[in-house]
Protein backbone atom coordinates (compact mmCIF):
# COMPACT_ATOMS: atom_id res chain seq x y z
CA UNK A 1 0.00 0.00 0.00
CA UNK A 2 1.57 3.51 -1.00
CA UNK A 3 1.45 6.26 2.16
CA UNK A 4 0.37 9.68 0.77
CA UNK A 5 1.08 12.46 3.46
CA UNK A 6 -2.15 14.55 3.46
CA UNK A 7 -0.93 18.01 5.31
CA UNK A 8 -2.78 18.84 8.37
CA UNK A 9 -5.38 22.05 8.12
CA UNK A 10 -2.96 24.23 10.56
CA UNK A 11 0.33 23.44 7.86
CA UNK A 12 -2.46 24.95 5.02
CA UNK A 13 -2.94 27.94 6.72
CA UNK A 14 0.21 28.35 7.83
CA UNK A 15 1.48 28.37 4.11
CA UNK A 16 -1.31 30.39 2.66
CA UNK A 17 -0.58 33.28 5.72
CA UNK A 18 2.73 33.23 4.52
CA UNK A 19 1.70 33.56 0.81
CA UNK A 20 -0.48 36.19 1.70
CA UNK A 21 2.44 38.36 3.65
CA UNK A 22 4.46 37.47 0.40
CA UNK A 23 1.77 39.25 -2.03
CA UNK A 24 1.14 42.14 0.42
CA UNK A 25 5.00 42.74 0.73
CA UNK A 26 5.26 42.78 -2.87
CA UNK A 27 2.49 44.81 -3.64
CA UNK A 28 3.42 47.56 -1.19
CA UNK A 29 7.13 47.64 -3.32
CA UNK A 30 5.56 47.51 -6.66
CA UNK A 31 2.33 50.07 -5.88
CA UNK A 32 4.29 53.28 -5.90
CA UNK A 33 6.21 52.24 -9.48
CA UNK A 34 2.74 51.22 -10.72
CA UNK A 35 0.75 54.25 -9.69
CA UNK A 36 3.24 56.84 -11.20
CA UNK A 37 3.93 54.81 -14.45
CA UNK A 38 7.26 53.76 -13.61
CA UNK A 39 8.85 56.78 -12.73
CA UNK A 40 11.19 56.98 -9.93
CA UNK A 41 11.52 59.24 -7.06
CA UNK A 42 11.62 63.05 -8.75
CA UNK A 43 11.00 61.12 -12.16
CA UNK A 44 9.22 64.44 -13.58
CA UNK A 45 8.47 63.59 -17.28
CA UNK A 46 7.91 66.99 -18.57
CA UNK A 47 9.13 71.23 -17.90
CA UNK A 48 6.64 74.13 -18.24
CA UNK A 49 8.19 76.19 -20.64
CA UNK A 50 6.23 79.41 -20.11
CA UNK A 51 4.60 80.69 -17.06
CA UNK A 52 1.18 78.64 -16.77
CA UNK A 53 -2.25 78.77 -14.96
CA UNK A 54 -3.18 75.22 -13.74
CA UNK A 55 -6.45 74.28 -12.11
CA UNK A 56 -7.36 71.01 -9.86
CA UNK A 57 -10.89 69.97 -10.79
CA UNK A 58 -10.52 70.18 -14.60
CA UNK A 59 -9.25 72.33 -17.14
CA UNK A 60 -11.57 75.08 -18.82
CA UNK A 61 -12.91 75.94 -15.31
CA UNK A 62 -15.94 78.97 -15.35
CA UNK A 63 -13.02 80.47 -11.94
CA UNK A 64 -10.10 81.88 -12.18
CA UNK A 65 -6.94 78.95 -12.03
CA UNK A 66 -5.97 77.51 -8.84
CA UNK A 67 -2.26 78.77 -9.27
CA UNK A 68 0.67 79.48 -11.41
CA UNK A 69 3.18 77.77 -12.47
CA UNK A 70 6.33 78.97 -12.83
CA UNK A 71 8.52 78.45 -16.42
CA UNK A 72 10.88 75.31 -16.02
CA UNK A 73 9.08 73.84 -13.14
CA UNK A 74 9.57 69.87 -13.90
CA UNK A 75 6.11 68.17 -13.90
CA UNK A 76 5.01 64.29 -14.63
CA UNK A 77 2.85 63.84 -17.28
CA UNK A 78 -0.38 61.69 -16.49
CA UNK A 79 -2.86 61.63 -19.83
CA UNK A 80 -3.46 64.30 -22.42
CA UNK A 81 -6.91 65.60 -22.56
CA UNK A 82 -7.67 67.45 -25.44
CA UNK A 83 -5.81 70.69 -25.41
CA UNK A 84 -5.06 70.32 -21.84
CA UNK A 85 -2.75 67.54 -19.91
CA UNK A 86 -3.34 66.02 -16.37
CA UNK A 87 0.05 66.20 -14.65
CA UNK A 88 1.41 65.45 -11.09
CA UNK A 89 2.95 68.55 -9.58
CA UNK A 90 5.93 68.79 -7.43
CA UNK A 91 4.16 68.70 -4.52
CA UNK A 92 2.47 65.63 -5.87
CA UNK A 93 -1.16 67.40 -6.06
CA UNK A 94 -2.64 66.35 -9.77
CA UNK A 95 -3.55 69.65 -11.97
CA UNK A 96 -4.60 70.53 -15.66
CA UNK A 97 -2.11 72.59 -17.83
CA UNK A 98 -2.03 73.75 -21.31
CA UNK A 99 -0.54 71.14 -22.99
CA UNK A 100 1.69 73.68 -25.46
CA UNK A 101 3.19 74.55 -22.33
CA UNK A 102 4.82 71.47 -21.54
CA UNK A 103 8.35 70.13 -22.93
CA UNK A 104 9.40 66.66 -22.81
CA UNK A 105 12.37 66.00 -20.97
CA UNK A 106 14.91 64.14 -22.46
Amino acid sequence: MLAVHVPAVHDLKRVSATVVMVLACALLVAAPLILTGCQAEGGATHRVVNETPFYLDGPQQSRPADGILAAGTEVTLVEMSGSYALVTLPDDRRAYVAAVSLAELR
